[in-house]
């Protein structure tokens, strides 16, 4: 009986402070550049099968080093880049895996991991926050993401995010 109410307690005090707790919020607009001379996205592997809209196809694994800006206009102030991976499903989704690495301020080199699943017709879609490092080792959160822009036809899309990062007590 003693052991069932410690268990009580703890989980009490462990759920308050997990209410309590206030996430930390960044805002990014992503700049993924495809097409041109100075491209921050490519394609790795080509998939067998074309979607009917675009330039992708089922299969395709795009590497990308996307610059995030504090505005949605490409020279707006670089605030670090999106570095990672993503990978076209059989429909307008896409699975991503990347780390925000934070290039400037407080937080010069940490680096915040994602990871989700893109349903891109979707106005607003959800992403998690799976780790980090620096100030950001440990982190849990979530990811609200945005098409700002896009060109159907060569695939560059500007996409607006805010991060909610809940960082470790370590």
């Amino acid at each position: 009986m003693a052991s069932y109410l410690l268990s009580f307690l703890f989980l009490s005090v462990t759920l308050s402070l997990a209410i309590a707790e206030k996430p930390m919020h960044f805002h990014f607009y992503q700049h993924k550049t495809v097409s041109g001379s100075n491209p921050s996205a490519v394609k790795v592997a080509k998939g067998p099968i074309p979607l009917p809209v675009g330039p992708y196809s089922f299969g395709d694994i795009i590497v990308l080093d996307d610059p995030l800006t504090s505005g949605p206009e490409p020279t707006s102030p670089l605030l670090g880049r999106a570095q990672g991976l993503y990978s076209v499903m059989n429909s307008p989704t896409v699975t991503w895996v990347f780390n925000i690495v934070l290039t400037c301020g407080e937080y010069n080199g940490s680096t915040i991991a994602i990871m989700g699943r893109d349903d891109i017709p979707l106005p607003v879609r959800e992403l998690s926050v799976v780790g980090g490092s620096g100030a950001f080792r440990m982190a849990r959160g979530y990811v609200l993401l945005k098409t700002y822009s896009v060109d159907i036809i060569n695939g560059d899309a500007e996409l607006e995010l805010d991060v909610y990062v809940y960082p470790a007590k370590l």
